[in-house]
């Protein structure tokens, strides 16, 4: 009976991944001196005849989603009334379904142009309560 295999254990694997347990995104691009580390693109969809049919319409998408929100946001560390930021730095919770601890963060507009975009979305498409509850 074939078992399914860890996605997991294939991530942070200590001997294909130097610090796993660490947030480096810079481990996959080439350096001098260094070869990329192994992209999890390459097994995380599945592989063989298990492997997910739609990984490229779920990659585009997420690419896209995110090319998106960046494109009229600005993301930073939350800024005190000091003037003060707020230092972050990544932590999760422990689990079988591990979720990231709770930061301070910062979103705004990246000019008064993606401002009035934004606001012109919510004007045109305005929030409606979910039909949910009578179901």
């Amino acid at each position: 009976m074939p078992t399914d295999p860890s996605n997991r254990a294939f991530t942070h694997d200590p001997e294909v991944y130097h610090d796993p347990m660490a947030f480096r995104p810079e481990r996959f691009l080439p350096t001098e001196g260094r070869q990329p580390e192994t992209d999890p693109y390459l097994f995380v969809f599945g592989f063989g005849r298990r492997i997910c049919p739609a990984r490229f319409l779920a990659d585009n998408t997420m690419f896209l989603s995110a090319a998106r929100f960046l494109s009229v946001f600005r993301i930073g560390k939350k800024t005190m009334e000091d003037g003060a930021q707020v230092d972050v730095q990544a932590e999760f919770q422990p689990g079988v379904i591990s979720h990231p601890v709770p930061w301070k963060f910062q979103i705004t507009p990246r000019d008064a142009a993606k401002e009035a975009l934004i606001l012109s979305v919510e004007q045109e498409h305005p929030w409606v309560a979910s039909d949910a509850p009578l179901l």
